[in-house]
């Protein structure tokens, strides 16, 4: 018997596996350059990937009419917000100040609508109310969610704690990148549209939703002049 040979056996070269791996390969170097791109900006990918597009930790319960009716607030503070162009009726105003890092607070319920309590009240006859709400939550719309649509001459009615009314007339929408607004944006938010009335000025979120700042990368604003 011979004994020491060995033979040689034939590779099965399968191009079609190589073919399948880099493919494979392609698509998960995409997915994590979309993903990244995703997570610091909020740039969408050209396919529909599932990413989250809004902060978890809000409230989406809805607002009962009890729950309206029971809401109190000083008599000269805002209590209820209405915009009859976006199907808002009387959205619960709530007090808010600003958090630890000095951004502006928001009402935990997608709901309602947040009062800058520095900012002016509701008759006062200067300077401007600054109010802000969510344009939704993970999976309902907010009650901001139409807030872009709101057009020029609109009004809006606020209704005070101890039952007066206020009705604002639209003069401008604006949709501004975060940054831009943060870069002294904020203090003409703070001022009214008008050199001789009452303003009232509205923020909410829009854009992309970035989860690297917790936040979207815009902000639609509304400036209001209060109307006799």
């Amino acid at each position: 018997m011979a004994t020491g040979l060995h033979i040689e056996q034939q590779k099965d070269f399968r191009p079609g596996r190589w073919v399948a791996s880099l493919v494979v390969l392609a698509l998960l170097a995409a997915v994590g350059w979309f993903g990244y791109r995703y997570y610091t900006t909020g740039e969408q990918p050209p396919i529909p990937v599932a990413f989250a597009t809004a902060n978890p930790e809000v409230d989406e319960a809805q607002v009962t009419v009890d729950q309206k009716e029971d809401h109190k607030v000083e008599p000269a503070e805002p209590r209820y917000i209405s915009i009859r162009s976006l199907g808002i009726d009387k959205a619960r105003v709530l007090g808010i100040g600003v958090k630890p890092n000095g951004e502006l607070d928001t009402p935990r319920n997608i709901h309602d609508v947040g009062w800058y309590k520095k900012s002016a009240t509701p008759g006062s006859g200067s300077s401007a109310l600054l109010l802000d709400g969510h344009n939704g939550g993970p999976t309902k719309g907010g009650v901001f969610e139409k807030l872009p649509d709101i057009k020029a001459g609109d009004e809006i009615i606020v209704e005070r704690g101890d039952g007066q009314k206020f009705t604002y007339e639209v003069k401008e929408n604006e949709t501004l990148p975060l940054d831009e607004l943060n870069d002294g944006g904020m203090k003409r938010m703070s001022e009214s549209a008008s050199d001789t009335a009452e303003g009232l000025n509205l923020i909410s979120c829009t854009g992309n939703w970035v989860p690297a700042q917790n936040t979207y990368d815009k902000r639609v604003t509304i400036r209001a002049v209060a109307v006799e």
